[in-house]
């Protein structure tokens, strides 16, 4: 069911196999980024260990530019963002974006990027390497 949720097009097939190496090749499907957001999505992915030729990698930023694009990034609203997002956009793992969700219901939204030093389970390091693409208000 996940695979039939993109769009049949060249670079699909890439696209499935290298991103469903680690989580469902669909959370693309909840992002829309730039070019240049996907080419730095692609990179990080890279550097955590995605495997695949420079013709696939290609191939993979093709497909997502072009389905799944969006305008210059927003920031990241993190007392309202879905688990997808915070992984997706703030680069935190799922425990990690599940442990923020967990505590901003018990204790209530964040009102700076700070409040999150103190989020046990949250690596701060993460937040604060992303300040320019996450907020909270």
């Amino acid at each position: 069911a996940a695979h039939g949720q993109l769009p049949e097009a060249p670079g699909k097939d890439e696209t499935v196999r290298l991103c469903g190496a680690c989580h469902e090749p669909h959370r693309a499907a909840s992002v829309r980024l730039t070019r240049e957001g996907w080419q730095e999505t692609i990179a990080k992915m890279v550097g955590l260990g995605m495997k695949g030729s420079d013709e696939e990698l290609a191939k993979v930023l093709e497909y997502l530019s072009e389905h799944f694009k969006g305008e210059a990034l927003r920031p990241l609203n993190l007392n309202r963002a879905t688990a997808v997002e915070l992984e997706s956009i703030a680069g935190l793992l799922k425990k990690e974006a599940a442990a923020w969700i967990a505590h901003r219901t018990k204790a209530g939204p964040c009102k700076s990027l700070d409040d999150l030093k103190k989020v046990s389970g949250v690596p701060f390091k993460k937040i604060d390497d992303r300040r320019d693409r996450v907020v909270c208000f």
